[in-house]
């Protein structure tokens, strides 16, 4: 075997003459000698220190709550990276490529942190302890690259529920010790999503309003633009204790109609637990009648132990007594009468005002002329009526009873209706619909009580003596005239004495 250890066969000479003197040469196998390479280069990864790049920690704001996302930018290939997160110097979040699991999550951060597409680690929701530094280890055989960022809270004070007309204070402050690199920005959107500017004070931002409505209930946003695209919309729920608007047209009902409610509601959806927290002092519903006499209150609301409505003492009114469910102030006519037609107002008292709201009950009837016993024959007078004009954009339809001789005509839309000569399949129920724009707001019946017209037995009985009162005035006038022929007959038939020409005195004469 030839020795290549001595430099006299490393010289081409000594090859040339190995070659021809027939020296046998070793070819490596190029296949063991890339494996050999493989080793060493992992050997020597293992022994060399990381080559690291680290960065400034990257300021991130989040809202106690909400949630929030740290966000990284993508880097290599997902499946060949190992990512290590950690909170304060403590193991947070472990992900080995290799591995078929993850490190286990602290019991604190369980449920709350995972990781997104590119590794980002995403917290929701983010509680009062998760505020300090976050740091991102990323690395890849010998390349690695650590994420520093810094999560700063930002606090917006829950407010008490205000009154319509209050003054609204809101705050947006930063805890950015340290932070001063970039001036953040702030703008409010209200619930109405108008956008509005404040005052800034240091790291605190107020917004003044005057005279708030229901149309300040809701979520208001302090948006914060802290540099580099980044922007967080802390939010504050505002709460403002409120009537709903009035009905702008009247509820119609019928007359006779059974548990017709009248609404009242909050403009928004709140317990009564906050409309307690506004100093609420007691309420009422109250009644306004069509002719404009004075109203009267006819329901007293109780707050204790529990809100319900309640008849006051030496009253007679027509509305029933029920509680107060959350935003539900409504109450119920237990049978709807003509009576019952105008105004009612729901009022709530509070400490420095009171609100009220007023609703307009239109009661529907069908009024008929003849009442609602007729004879067959009469003429059929009906009235839909609500006790007043009827409005010009409403509209009456009538319905006659099923099997009337009228159910095939087209009746006229009118609040009147006249039909002579009605029979007795005419009889049943009469319906008026009142209508707005082909909606139906309500329908008034009346049952009709159609009839044969009976039969008088006085009128029979005078009658029946009239003819025998006639036929004895006959026989009394035909016995009358019989019997004076009668007596003109005999006096006929008596003696006749003669008459003389010359008379002679009454005495006695010679012959």
């Amino acid at each position: 075997m030839t020795d290549y250890s001595n430099p006299a066969c490393r010289d081409p000479s000594f090859v040339e003459q190995r070659r021809k003197k027939g020296c046998v040469v070793f070819r490596l196998n190029l296949i063991d000698l890339r494996d050999k390479m493989s080793f060493l280069l992992v050997l020597l990864l293992l022994l060399a220190p990381f080559h690291s790049s680290a960065e400034a920690p990257s300021p991130v704001l989040a809202q106690v709550g909400n949630a929030v996302t740290l966000p990284l930018e993508p880097w290599g290939i997902p499946d060949n990276i190992h990512v290590n997160w950690n909170f304060n110097g403590g193991t947070l979040f472990s992900r080995n490529p290799t591995a078929s699991s993850n490190t286990q999550v602290p019991t604190n951060w369980q449920g709350r942190v995972s990781l997104t597409e590119n590794f980002s680690l995403h917290i929701s929701p983010v509680t009062e302890n998760d505020f300090g530094t976050f740091t991102c280890d990323q690395h890849k055989l010998v390349d690695s690259k650590m994420t520093t960022f810094k999560l700063y809270e930002v606090k917006m004070p829950t407010l008490p529920p205000k009154l319509v007309n209050d003054s609204l204070t809101l705050s947006c402050e930063i805890n950015h010790e340290g932070f001063n690199l970039v001036r953040p920005t702030v703008r409010w959107i209200g619930p109405d999503n108008k956008i509005y500017h404040g005052q800034t004070s240091k790291n605190k931002y107020t917004l003044n309003l005057l005279g708030v409505s229901s149309n300040h209930n809701g979520n208001w946003i302090c948006e914060v633009n802290y540099g580099a695209g980044r922007k967080l919309n802390a939010m504050s729920n505002v709460v403002i204790v409120d009537l709903a608007p009035s009905p702008l047209d009247p509820i119609y009902t019928s007359d006779s109609y059974s548990n017709f409610p009248i609404p009242c509601f909050f403009s928004s959806k709140i317990s009564w637990a906050t409309v307690n927290a506004t100093g609420v002092m007691g309420g009422s519903w109250s009644f306004t009648s069509l002719n404009g006499s004075a109203p009267f209150v006819l329901l007293k609301l109780h707050l204790n132990p529990y809100p319900v409505w309640k008849i006051p003492p030496n009253t007679q009114g027509w509305l029933m007594e029920s509680g107060v469910k959350n935003n539900d102030l409504g109450v119920t006519i237990s049978r709807v009468s003509i009576n019952h037609r105008g105004s009612y107002t729901c009022s709530l008292d509070f400490s420095l005002r009171t609100s009220r709201r007023r609703v307009q009950v239109e009661v529907l009837q069908v009024i008929s002329s003849a009442g609602k016993n007729m004879y067959e024959g009469s003429t059929l007078n009906l009235t839909c009526t609500l006790g007043h004009p009827m409005p010009p954009d409403l509209e009456v339809n009538w319905k006659s009873p099923y099997g009337s001789s009228l159910s095939i005509l087209s009746l006229p839309h009118l609040t009147e209706l006249s039909i002579p000569g009605v029979r007795l399949k005419d009889s049943g129920r009469w319906a008026c619909e009142l209508k707005k724009n082909k909606t139906v707001l309500a329908t008034a019946t009346i049952t009709l009580k159609i009839e044969k017209a009976p039969v008088n037995i006085w009128l029979v009985v005078g009658i029946i003596a009239g003819i025998l009162v006639l036929i004895l005035v006959l026989a009394i006038v035909i016995f009358s005239i019989r019997r004076r022929r009668k007596v003109v007959m005999h006096t006929r038939r008596k003696r006749r004495f003669c008459c003389c020409k010359n008379p002679q005195p009454k005495g006695f004469y010679k012959t």
